[in-house]
Formats: C-alpha cells, structure tokens, sequence
C-alpha cells in the first residue's frame, strides 16, 4: 500500500508533467499569435473580396486553426482546474490525517500515563542531563532510597524518551509531508518545545555522539521556538540547545 508520501510523490511528478505539457502548449500558441498578429495585415490584403476554391481551402483552414487554438486552450483550463483540485485534496487530507494523530493521542490512556510517569522523574521546568536520564535508567533501590522509588525512575527515564521520539515521528512526519506542519504548531507547540527545554542538555549530550539522534526534532524545534520565551514560573524556556 503506497503512503502518503509516496503518493505524494506521485502526484508531484504528474503534475509537474502536466504543467510542463501546458507550458509548451501555451508557448507554441503564444509564438503562432506573434506570428499572425506580424502578418496581420499582409494575410487580411490576402484574402479577396470574391474568394475561389484556393481562397476557400485558406479560410477553412485559418477556420480549423481557431477551432484547435480553442480545444487547447480548454485541455490547458481543464487540466489546471484538476491539478488546483488534486492539489487541495492532498492538503485536505493531509490534515485530516494530523487531526487524526492529534486526536488519538489526546484521548490515549497510554500517552498520559506516558506524560505522567516522565513528571514524577523528572519534574517539567527543570533541566534534564544525560547523567540524570541514566542514573534513572540505571536506578536500584540503594541508589534511589527505595525499590518504589527507583522502579519510578526508571519508568521515567523510559517515558522520557518515548516522548522524545513520538515528537521526533511529528517532525519526520512533517518533513516528509506526512503532517501538516501549521496545524501541528498551532496544537502542540508550547508542549514540544517545553520538553525540548527541559531536555536539551541531554539532546546535546546524545547528538555529540550521534549527530543524527533527534535530528528532525532539533530542526523543528529551531523553527519553532521563541527568543525570549518565559514559563509560568517567570523563567527563561524555549532556550537554544547547546552546541557541544
């Protein structure tokens, strides 16, 4: 089953086919309307006020060449009219598909018990390291105060990165033009970059071994965040992520 995308593609491809087809057809009209508006007035003194059969045959002809001009100019009309209606289809359902992701994941019970369990380890406004993210991972009972407590940890630091890669999905999802990016930013954009905030010294850490790790989220999130930006608390977020 082909994707979005690859359809996508498809589409692309025709349609750029298509307009090239209309472009040549237009030029080659547009030169011959050169050509005959040049020679206007030399073919009007051709053509007698009493016209033989050669003179007839001329007329039939300059009679067919106006019929053609106006079956190409329909078939040029026709095909711009369908490639606005494919092109407004494919936006349409490109945001139907992200109204679609948005809404499974407002309504899923795993997502928030995700979002839960990533806040009772790491507390949202609060920046998040690479050796505080493992140390959680890596959490025992003697390291945490408590089995409870480090079973927590634990949890956290897994639901830390489920989330990160979920937004990093949206990103890809949005470079490749999957999801509609404006309909994404006006939903989840102070949520993702909060996230981003509190996690980018871990981000940078990661990157610095991989430079690909979380690269369309990075990306999406250097278009999206905002100079200057505070939290509820009057704190700086939506802060550039180090570069190391």
């Amino acid at each position: 089953m082909k994707t979005f995308f690859d359809r996508l593609l498809i589409f692309t491809l025709f349609s750029a086919g298509l307009i090239l087809a209309v472009l040549a057809i237009l030029f080659a009209i547009s030169l011959g309307l050169s050509l005959l508006l040049d020679q206007k007035d030399a073919i009007l003194q051709a053509i007698p006020d009493d016209p033989g059969n050669k003179d007839r045959i001329f007329v039939a002809l300059v009679g067919i060449g106006s019929s053609l001009l106006t079956a190409l100019l329909g078939v040029g009309v026709a095909i711009w009219t369908y490639v606005r209606s494919s092109a407004a289809a494919l936006r349409a359902g490109r945001k139907q598909h992200t109204i679609t992701i948005l809404f499974q994941t407002r309504v899923s019970k795993d997502f928030q018990a995700t979002n839960a369990a990533r806040k009772a380890a790491f507390p949202v406004d609060q920046d998040i390291t690479l050796d505080a993210w493992q140390a959680a991972r890596h959490a025992t009972a003697e390291t945490a105060g408590s089995a409870a407590r480090a079973t927590e940890l634990q949890n956290g630091a897994d639901a830390l990165q489920q989330l990160l890669n979920y937004y990093e999905f949206l990103a890809v999802g949005i470079a490749q033009g999957d999801l509609d990016e404006d309909l994404l930013r006006a939903s989840i954009r102070g949520i993702m970059c909060n996230l981003v905030d509190d996690s980018r010294h871990m981000i940078a850490a990661l990157r610095q071994n991989n430079p690909q790790t979380l690269e369309h989220l990075v990306d999406l999130y250097g278009r999206w965040r905002r100079d200057g930006a505070i939290n509820h608390n009057n704190a700086a977020t939506e802060r550039p992520i180090p570069v190391r």
